[in-house]
């Protein structure tokens, strides 16, 4: 089989995706230069690049800047609804977010990185954006530890493990110590480590090349103790082991 780092690769599009991504993570339109100052391309380039997406549909220009379109979610609502675990978890998570009457989701290994593929919240709960990054949430850590050691190194080598509260692990030996924990017991716990007074849990599961994990995230005053480590881990496992039997 050939070596994926040995096949030759453009430039163009990595820099038209890194202008995609930077745009999105971006609360509203962005003018030029900030992009192109922001990602070291020349203004020249970074123009070539967003009049390229603008004649395609996938950017808008709002008076000098420019925001990505909506045809973005066009394709991410048909590449979920084609997805396996997509169709065969949201009914379950939907259950799931009920009975803990917090918010629950689905999120899958892409890359070095984690997507949030579903989430169902409860009258008391409010949707959670996911950080995509693996080491800081419960779903991200259970995900790690299911990989081969070889594999989740080469993940935290390419992502990083950048900080997002003062309770974030950030050292390659705490998370490695981390990770055999999680699966000595099957579960991953995240207390605090996306964002301040919010903890959650998570298992997860393989299906044919996909790693996923669901979880439960809400707030530490509710979430924590025997509900966070013994009570809301086995419903988990039950909704894990329903999704597997439906798939």
């Amino acid at each position: 089989m050939t070596d994926r780092s040995q096949v030759p690769t453009l430039s163009a599009p990595k820099k038209t995706f890194a202008l995609v991504e930077e745009m999105a993570n971006r609360d509203g339109p962005v003018r030029v230069s900030d992009l192109a100052e922001t990602l070291g391309f020349t203004r020249s380039t970074t123009y070539k690049h967003l009049a390229t997406l603008r004649e395609l549909g996938y950017v808008r220009k709002v008076g000098v800047e420019y925001t990505l379109s909506y045809r973005f979610v066009l394709f991410g609502s048909r590449i979920r609804g084609r997805s396996p675990l997509y169709r065969a978890a949201n009914g379950l998570i939907d259950q799931l977010a009920e009975t803990t009457n917090e918010t629950a989701g689905l999120f899958v290994k892409q890359g070095p990185y984690g997507v949030n593929l579903y989430q169902s919240t409860s009258d008391r709960s409010d949707a959670v954006e996911m950080d995509d990054h693996l080491h800081c949430t419960a779903p991200g850590k259970a995900i790690l530890a299911h990989l081969a050691d070889e594999q989740s190194t080469a993940v935290v080598e390419t992502a990083g493990l950048p900080a997002r509260t003062d309770n974030t692990i950030t050292d390659p030996g705490v998370l490695a110590e981390e990770l055999a924990n999680v699966r000595e017991r099957g579960i991953a716990i995240e207390r605090g480590e996306q964002r301040p007074n919010q903890n959650g849990v998570a298992v997860a599961f393989e299906h044919q090349d996909e790693v996923a994990a669901v979880y439960v995230v809400g707030h530490a005053d509710r979430l924590s103790s025997k509900r966070l480590e013994e009570n809301i881990p086995g419903m988990l496992l039950g909704t894990v082991r329903q999704t597997k039997e439906s798939l």
